[in-house]
C-alpha cells in the first residue's frame, strides 16, 4: 500500500515515493463506532509539510484493469458537475460530462464521457472554457 498526501495550506500532491518514504504499519479491523482504520507511514520531509499540520491523504491501492485516468487538472467543475475538453482536431475542442469515481489527489478515474485514446486537455482546460465562452476558438480548427 502507499499514499499521496495533499497540503491544505497551498493544495499541492505528493506521493509517498517522491518523499523516500513507506508503509510502517495499519490496522487490522477498525471498532464498530468509527470508520476509521490507522494507518502509519514514514518519509524524508521535503520542509514543506509541518510537523503537525493537516493533510489530506489518499491511499493508493492496486490500480484496476483498463480504467481510464485523467490528470485532476483537467477537470473542470460546473455546479457540481464536471467537465474535460477533449480536442477533437487542430485547435477544435469538445466539452464531455463526465462521471467519475475514485481518485488518488493526482488522477481522477473516468468512469464515463471518455473513451481510451482521445486526447484530453490535461493544462490550460479553464483557458479553453474562457476563449470558448468569448467566441475566439474557431469552431472550424484553424485561423484566417
Amino acid at each position: 500500500m502507499t499514499a499521496n498526501f495533499r497540503t491544505i495550506h497551498d493544495n499541492k500532491t505528493f506521493s509517498l515515493e517522491s518523499m523516500n518514504g513507506r508503509l510502517l504499519s495499519y490496522g487490522r479491523s477498525s471498532e464498530e463506532s468509527t470508520l476509521f482504520v490507522p494507518v502509519i507511514f514514514t518519509f524524508d520531509n521535503n520542509e514543506t509539510l509541518v510537523p503537525g499540520s493537516m493533510v489530506e491523504v489518499f491511499l493508493k491501492m492496486r490500480p484496476f484493469e483498463g480504467a481510464i485516468a485523467i490528470p485532476e487538472t483537467s477537470l473542470i467543475e460546473e455546479q457540481g458537475v464536471f467537465y474535460a475538453y477533449v480536442q477533437t482536431g487542430g485547435e477544435s475542442f469538445s466539452k464531455r460530462e463526465l462521471t467519475l469515481g475514485g481518485n488518488d489527489g493526482i488522477n481522477v478515474h473516468v468512469l464515463a464521457g471518455i473513451k481510451e485514446g482521445e486526447r484530453v486537455v490535461t493544462k490550460g482546460a479553464y483557458q479553453i472554457k474562457l476563449a470558448t465562452a468569448s467566441g475566439t476558438i474557431p469552431a472550424h480548427g484553424h485561423a484566417h
